[in-house]
C-alpha cells in the first residue's frame, strides 16, 4: 500500500480541526447552558457529552494527528484502535441524546441547536472513519472485531 501524500493528510486534519474540534467547542457551551435552563436531565447528558468530547478530540490533536502528519508510527493502530472505540460511544451517546430531546418539550432554540451538533459530530465521526484512518490501517493484530 501507498503512503498518503502527508500535504493532503495535513489538510485534511486542518479541517476537521477548524470545522469540527473548534466548531463543537464553539457550539456545546451556549447549548449546555439553554439545557441547563429547559431540561436539566439532558443538560447532564450534554455536559457529559461535552467532557468525553474533549478529551477524545485533545487525544487527536496532541497524539494521533501528529503521528498521522509525520507518516505514522507502530503505535498509530493501537491509538487509532482507542479513538474509534469512542467514536462507537459518541454514537451510543447521541442515541441517548436523541431520546432525552423527543423525552420533552424543548425551546426551538435548544432544539435546534442540538440537532446542528448532532449533525456536525455524526460528520466528524464518519469523516475521520471514512477518510482520515483509512489513510492508516490498523495492523491485523490491532484490528477491532467487526
Amino acid at each position: 500500500m501507498t503512503q498518503p501524500d502527508p500535504r493532503d493528510t495535513a489538510t485534511l486534519i486542518a479541517h476537521v480541526n477548524e470545522r469540527f474540534h473548534e466548531g463543537h467547542r464553539r457550539d456545546l457551551p451556549p447549548l449546555q447552558a439553554l439545557a441547563r435552563r429547559a431540561a436539566p436531565v439532558l443538560a447532564d447528558h450534554l455536559d457529559a457529552m461535552a467532557q468525553a468530547l474533549e478529551t477524545h478530540m485533545f487525544k487527536e490533536e496532541m497524539r494521533l494527528f501528529p503521528m498521522m502528519e509525520q507518516g505514522g508510527n507502530t503505535l498509530i493502530g493501537l491509538l487509532m484502535q482507542d479513538l474509534d472505540a469512542e467514536h462507537r460511544a459518541h454514537e451510543v451517546a447521541l442515541a441517548v441524546l436523541q431520546d432525552l430531546m423527543a423525552a420533552q418539550p424543548l425551546p426551538a432554540e435548544l432544539q435546534q441547536g442540538l440537532l446542528h451538533f448532532i449533525g456536525e459530530l455524526q460528520q466528524h465521526v464518519q469523516i475521520e472513519d471514512e477518510v482520515l484512518f483509512p489513510r492508516f490501517p490498523f495492523s491485523d493484530a490491532s484490528r477491532p472485531a467487526s
